[in-house]
C-alpha cells in the first residue's frame, strides 16, 4: 500500500490575555492511545521492541540467525487483539476455527525480504530478523509497524503510517540467501530417499524423470496429436490437480462440473524439439517441466516427473494450493485417444 498524507491544518485559538499554542492531532494518536492500554491491561511485562512492538513469548531457536538473509521459511498464525485467527500456515488450528479447506496448503512457506528487506512489514522484519531457526516468537504488532516502507524511529512511523493490530505467532523453520541451491538440495534429498535410482537430467538441472511403465520404442512424431492422464502433486505427495476422477475425490478436488477424462495434447516442434505443447481443447500453454517431461515419453509410456520451481510456478505459486518456490511432481500416462 502507497503511504497516504493527511496534511492537518490546527487552527489557532486566541483566549483572551493569552497566546495558545498550535496544536496538531497525529494520525495515529487515538490508535497508540488504544494500543498502549491494551499493552498494559494484557501484557504488562512484554518486552517492548525499539520501534514499538511488543515481544509476549518467545523459544530461542538454536540454529541460523534470519539477520539479512534473503529468504525465511515459517509457519505463522496471525489474531487480532480480540484473540480472533485471521490467517494460519497450520492445519490443526484451520480446522479448529472452521476454515479448513482440502484444497489449501498447509504448511511452512517461503517469504523473500530482499534487497533493503523491504518484503516484509516493518514490524514483522524487526521480529523475524532476531529469531533463529527452530525458535519461535509471539510479538504484538502495530497498526502503524503494518507498511513495508523502511524509516528509522518509531515517530516516523507513527506520523506516516497505518494499519490493523495484529498479534503473530511465529516459528522459524529456515533462513537462507540462495533459494534456488535451496530448492535443489531438498529435491535431490526427496529424490535420493524416494527414487534413489533416479538420475538428474543432465541438460536441466534440478529435473527428475522416472519411468513406470514403459512404453513403445518409437518417438511421437513433430506436430502431433496426442492424449494423457496425470496428477499433479506436491512433493508432500498432496495432490493439486488430476484428470481421474477418483484421485480428486480422495484429495478433496472433485466437481461434478468437470469432465475427468484424458486430456489432448497438440504437440508442435521438428524432429525431437517439441519445445511448444498445449493442453486440452482451448490450447492452454503448459509449464516448462510438465512440457518437458511429455517430451521425453514414448508412446504407452507413463512416468513421473520431478522438478524446481524454475520449470514451474516459481516464486508466485499458483492459487492456494501451490506455495512460492515448491517443487513439483507430475504422474503422466499417455493414453489411446478416447
Amino acid at each position: 500500500m502507497k503511504l497516504k498524507y493527511i496534511t492537518i491544518i490546527a487552527m489557532a485559538i486566541l483566549l483572551p490575555a493569552s497566546c495558545a499554542r498550535e496544536k496538531t492531532v497525529g494520525k495515529n494518536d487515538d490508535a497508540k492511545r488504544f494500543f498502549d492500554a491494551w499493552i498494559a491491561t494484557n501484557h504488562p511485562g512484554a518486552t517492548r521492541t525499539p520501534l514499538g512492538a511488543y515481544i509476549i513469548g518467545e523459544n530461542a531457536g538454536t540454529g541460523t540467525e534470519a539477520g539479512s538473509l534473503a529468504y525465511i521459511r515459517v509457519n505463522y498464525t496471525t489474531y487480532t487483539l480480540k484473540g480472533e485467527v485471521q490467517s494460519t500456515t497450520l492445519e490443526n488450528i484451520a480446522r479448529q476455527t472452521g476454515t479448513y479447506s482440502e484444497t489449501t496448503y498447509y504448511g511452512p512457506v517461503i517469504g523473500y525480504r530482499g534487497d533493503g528487506l523491504e518484503n516484509m512489514s516493518a514490524g514483522l522484519e524487526e521480529a523475524v530478523a532476531t529469531m533463529k531457526v527452530g525458535g519461535r516468537k509471539t510479538v504484538v504488532i502495530p497498526g502503524w509497524l503494518s507498511e513495508t516502507e523502511r524509516y528509522y524511529t518509531e515517530e516516523e512511523y507513527l506520523k506516516n503510517c497505518s494499519g490493523t493490530d495484529l498479534i503473530y505467532d511465529l516459528e522459524l523453520v529456515d533462513a537462507f540467501d540462495d533459494i534456488e541451491a535451496w530448492e535443489l538440495d531438498s529435491l535431490r534429498r526427496f529424490m535420493s530417499g524416494n527414487y534413489p535410482e533416479a538420475v538428474e537430467d543432465p541438460e536441466k538441472e534440478g529435473f527428475f524423470y522416472v519411468v513406470t511403465k514403459p512404453g513403445l520404442d518409437s518417438e511421437f512424431p513433430a506436430d502431433t496429436t496426442i492424449y494423457i492422464n496425470y496428477t499433479g502433486r506436491l512433493l508432500s505427495g498432496r495432490a493439486f490437480d488430476t484428470t481421474i476422477a477418483d484421485t480428486a475425490k480422495v484429495w478433496g478436488l472433485y466437481s461434478s462440473s468437470k469432465t475427468y477424462s484424458q486430456q489432448k495434447v497438440k504437440w508442435y516442434g521438428d524432429g525431437e524439439d517439441h519445445t511448444y505443447i498445449t493442453l486440452g481443447d482451448d490450447d492452454t500453454s503448459t509449464i516448462p517441466g510438465f512440457s518437458y517431461a511429455l517430451s521425453k515419453m514414448h508412446p504407452g509410456e507413463a512416468g513421473k516427473c520431478f522438478f524446481i520451481s524454475n520449470y514451474g510456478y516459481s516464486g508466485s505459486g499458483s492459487g492456494s494450493s501451490i506455495p512460492a518456490f515448491s517443487p513439483l511432481c507430475f504422474e503422466l500416462e499417455t493414453t489411446e485417444e478416447p
